[in-house]
């Protein structure tokens, strides 16, 4: 009896003496890479239960704090695939979509209708304005540490077109995103009223006013993808996205350009930012372009082209209209961009803009597209 308690206490010092001897390597190995410790933080509960079921309890997540315990056990989990962290969103927290309530559909047409009639005089408004050409400032809210020399990219002669316009894809990797509006007749199930399956009210409807215009104005062959890839379940979205892509580039070789149309989200409930300007008498909704590169350390040999493509696409943004703009954001994660050298996010306003605001910036950014298309 007394050997197996000597045993079991043995067990217990050397536990205690490996958890400190880990210790030691903490910093080196996860506190210096930021992926590594986001993966931890990401898996902290599965490990936890895995590892020791004891402190799987709430109660016991409380106490023992979960994520500093894996900081402290766990440095060998560092070589866990990036790829599931590319997987988070850009700017939101894992969330699930709840359900549309579709029998409302109806009472939506006129509301619809009157948005459409709003959206098509400011369309005739800007075909017939004078476009003045702005003068141009190019941010980039770099979150890597690479250096980007904005004068250098500019100084780059940039065009696509060769003699025949490229085909566009347009597809959703956040689909059931929408916008805010004040219409009595929406009716969304309660505390979801940012995300919605009606696509006559989320992120598509703004792909298929954007295809419009593109196919109708500008001449260009413009596939729209309508595939909800963030729903049932927002974890795993770009990895949908990403086989929506690889579908669309195998049944049509013709497509050279690749954008993943967004709506930004800053705040939530009754805080929610709205990022808009005027332009033209009308109210319009700003735009952002997200470009991803390697950082994470996943394939992708194109995101300096992608950021040549979006920083001219950003110059003549700002030529067309300079308050429409909003930074360049260079992010770490690679968001399904490597799939091509013209591959890029536009996120167009955010969860406290409306509709209509988000379908006039359309006409500027069709235009500003055409553009950076024609090498202009």
């Amino acid at each position: 009896m007394v050997k197996f308690v000597d045993f079991k206490k043995a067990v217990l010092v050397a536990t205690i003496f490996f958890v400190l001897g880990t210790c030691f390597f903490v910093e080196r190995l996860i506190f210096s890479n930021q992926v590594a410790t986001a993966v931890l933080f990401r898996y902290s509960k599965e490990i936890i239960s895995f590892s020791l079921p004891i402190l799987s309890d709430y109660f016991a997540n409380e106490i023992f704090k979960i994520e500093n315990i894996l900081r402290f056990s766990y440095p060998l989990f560092a070589g866990t695939n990036f790829q599931e962290v590319e997987n988070a969103p850009v700017y939101e927290d894992d969330v699930i979509v709840i359900d549309y309530n579709q029998q409302a559909h109806e009472q939506k047409k006129n509301d619809q209708a009157e948005s459409q009639d709003d959206n098509i005089e400011f369309q005739k408004y800007f075909e017939n304005s004078t476009q003045k050409r702005g003068i141009y400032n190019i941010e980039i809210m770099n979150q890597t540490d690479y250096k980007i020399d904005v004068n250098a990219l500019l100084k780059t002669n940039f065009k696509i077109f060769n003699g025949e316009k490229p085909s566009i894809l347009i597809y959703h990797t956040h689909t059931t995103e929408s916008y805010n509006t004040f219409s009595k007749n929406l009716v969304y199930t309660p505390g979801t009223t940012d995300r919605t399956l009606d696509f006559n009210y989320n992120v598509v409807k703004v792909g298929e006013e954007l295809k419009r215009i593109l196919e109708k104005q500008y001449g260009y062959k413009v596939y729209h993808s309508k595939n909800i890839n963030d729903y049932p379940e927002y974890k795993g979205s770009y990895s949908r996205s990403l086989k929506v892509i690889e579908r669309y580039k195998k049944e049509h070789p013709d497509i050279k350009i690749f954008i993943d149309l967004h709506r930004d989200a800053i705040g939530s409930g009754s805080k929610k930012v709205k990022v808009s300007t005027v332009a033209f008498g009308y109210e319009i909704a700003r735009v952002m372009l997200v470009v991803g590169t390697d950082k994470l350390g996943l394939y992708h040999p194109f995101w300096q082209d992608n950021l040549l493509f979006a920083v001219h696409l950003q110059k003549n943004l700002s030529r067309i209209c300079p308050q429409i703009t909003r930074p360049i954001n260079l992010s770490a994660a690679r968001y399904n961009q490597h799939v091509s050298p013209y591959a890029i996010i536009i996120e167009v306003g955010s969860n406290g803009n409306t509709l209509v605001e988000a379908l006039r910036s359309c006409q500027i950014v069709a235009k500003a597209l055409d553009d950076t298309i024609m090498g202009r």
